[in-house]
């Protein structure tokens, strides 16, 4: 067999370099005189890109397929803040088959695909701390099992090399990310497995490792590189291209971008609402409160608003450009001396000036409280906010409280306030 494999991993929305690399793709497949396929390895989505983020991955898809990819692996990047419905939705928009082998049930995906000869099976990080709360009722299968499991299908349907597509990681960062296995993967599945194009962890390996007879590969990330194995007579060797600023976007990628903006920009212009004043963190906060039917709602300025919106018409896009979080609305109880610890450290001034990497740079500003008068230290309130407030990663909680935290899952902070605007009162402002 001769063939070269390309391959990304963890694009994350970055739209030119992906037009550089699908220039790439096809120059190599143009020189090159046996088959080049490319496939990705996952997170081509990202929630900080305009695109990518007010359509949920799914244009991302759009322009993967544009620039000539032929399988991907799902990655973690959008189903887990916009729920697993939307696999469905990418699933639609992309021209390659969406592979995870691990999870289910998911609509729009399969564990295998078999292509000229080139088995391939997808899994992805399943955060089993995340989904075993059975907020998506989701079911988790070994990763490893289930990729020998695929294997041995695929060599039984006549593939000649087996490829896995891991979204697990390199273990490196056992701690960041809990099940990094692409070298205990490939520890595994040795006579089973010939070639595993990992993601993730967003690793470099110019060369590609050799774990016994299991080549382990991975391009970085953003698009910087294009991956590069070729087989020869059963020998495997990896490379990695530089995606210099120097190689032209390709056009395909570039007219599916526009072609994607200019349906996005039709529903942008729809008018929500007439507002009669600002909408602002404190409106979210109030919002959170009576949607979870709490006693008191929490928000923090920079999770849901970049910024106030003014009173009068109001469109989906003045919306949508301001309102970029993907946290989730949640509700808990927390005692009187909790919640006094959590509004006392939210407005904090040196705290507020503090970001982290949920917030991309930006301070985290003031918590914004609705609905409570004086705190009562030994009482018991119904707390509204966001996952962003009430899980460890926003600071404001503390490890052993041990909170049991109900989730408005999959619907996000925008969606949140337009169900609002929907239902509200002409003024569409709740009751401060």
């Amino acid at each position: 067999m001769r063939l070269t494999i390309l391959h990304t991993n963890d694009i994350h929305g970055r739209v030119e370099g992906l037009a550089r690399v699908a220039t790439l793709v096809e120059r190599i497949r143009e020189e090159t005189p046996h088959r080049v396929m490319y496939v990705d390895a996952g997170d081509v989505e990202e929630t900080t890109t305009r695109l990518s983020n007010l359509t949920k991955g799914v244009a991302m898809h759009r322009l993967l397929s544009a620039a000539g990819c032929e399988v991907s692996v799902v990655g973690n990047a959008a189903w887990l803040r916009y729920g697993p419905q939307v696999i469905a939705d990418q699933a639609r928009a992309a021209s390659y088959p969406l592979l995870l082998a691990n999870l289910e049930p998911i609509d729009g995906v399969q564990a295998t695909v078999l292509l000229d000869g080139v088995g391939f099976v997808g899994v992805t990080d399943p955060f089993y701390d995340f989904l075993e709360s059975g907020v998506y009722g989701i079911e988790v299968s070994d990763e490893i099992e289930a990729v020998r499991r695929a294997a041995r299908e695929l060599r039984a349907a006549g593939a000649e090399l087996v490829v896995c597509l891991s979204h697990l990681g390199y273990a490196v960062d056992l701690e960041s990310y809990p099940s990094a296995l692409d070298p205990q993967l490939a520890a595994a599945v040795q006579g089973e497995v010939d070639l595993i194009i990992g993601a993730h962890t967003h690793h470099l390996l110019p060369e590609g490792e050799r774990i016994g007879s299991v080549t382990v590969a991975q391009a970085g990330c953003f698009a910087e590189h294009l991956g590069r194995v070729d087989v020869i007579d059963g020998e495997i060797r990896a490379a990695v291209i530089e995606v210099g600023e120097d190689v032209p976007q390709h056009p395909a990628v570039l007219a599916a971008a526009v072609s994607a903006e200019a349906e996005l920009d039709a529903s942008l212009d729809e008018v929500l609402a007439d507002l009669a004043e600002p909408l602002d963190a404190q409106w979210v906060a109030e919002m959170l409160r009576e949607r979870m039917h709490a006693e008191v709602g929490l928000a923090t300025s920079a999770v849901v608003l970049d910024q106030a919106l003014p009173p009068g018409p109001l469109r989906r896009r003045d919306l949508w450009e301001v309102c970029h979080s993907t946290a989730n609305p949640a509700v808990v109880e927390l005692t009187g001396a909790q919640l006094a610890h959590m509004i006392e450290r939210g407005n904090d001034a040196q705290f507020r000036q503090t970001t982290d990497n949920p917030l991309r740079g930006k301070p985290r500003g003031p918590l914004h409280v609705a609905g409570l008068g004086e705190v009562e230290a030994e009482r018991t309130y119904v707390v509204a906010a966001t996952d962003y407030e009430l899980e460890r990663y926003g600071r404001l909680v503390e490890d052993d409280w041990q909170l049991s935290i109900r989730y408005d899952f999959p619907t996000i902070i925008r969606e949140a306030i337009e169900e609002r605007l929907a239902a509200g009162s002409e003024s569409a402002t709740p009751t401060r």
